[in-house]
């Protein structure tokens, strides 16, 4: 029964941590701002790494179908159609598109947090440059999450 009672003694102190993190954060619009700056920082990273693994995958299943073709050649065999490709292939290609979904829930995400990643970055630049007017410091923070958003639509 002691080990029944540390783990629900566990699981309430755990859950009591959670609820004044989360009322914490609902009251502190900075660590609010931190986060979601945070997020897409994160969903950036992703997509580039998920772009990185569908280039690799390319690659893959260019060479294997290069390997696939000299082989043939030498042994003289008849070239498959497309939709014989060897299970490999297919894994690749099914890998491939669920890449390409990953990347543009995520792209699709950081456009939502356009407006939000804006007026964030605003607030940064008004404590680093103050002596630049709204207008100037809006449209550098557009700047740089337009181009954020740029680096990961390619």
């Amino acid at each position: 029964m002691s080990i029944e009672f540390e783990k629900g003694f566990e699981n309430r102190v755990e859950r009591q941590a959670e609820k004044k993190e989360s009322k914490e954060a609902e009251k502190d619009p900075e660590l609010l701002a931190a986060a979601s700056m945070e997020r897409a920082d994160l969903l950036v990273r992703e997509v580039k790494t998920s772009k990185k693994q569908m280039q690799n995958i390319a690659v893959n299943i260019a060479n294997v179908k290069k390997t696939i073709q000299q082989l043939r050649a030498q042994l003289q065999l008849a070239i498959q159609e497309e939709e014989e490709d060897p299970a490999s292939i297919k894994q690749d290609k099914k890998a491939l598109e669920e890449l390409q979904k990953k990347i543009a829930y995520h792209y699709d995400e950081l456009i939502k947090m356009r407006d939000e990643l804006i007026r964030e970055n605003v607030k940064d630049l008004q404590q680093k440059m103050p002596y630049l007017s709204f207008e100037e410091l809006h449209a550098k923070a557009e700047g740089m999450v337009d181009s954020l958003l740029e680096s990961v639509k390619d």
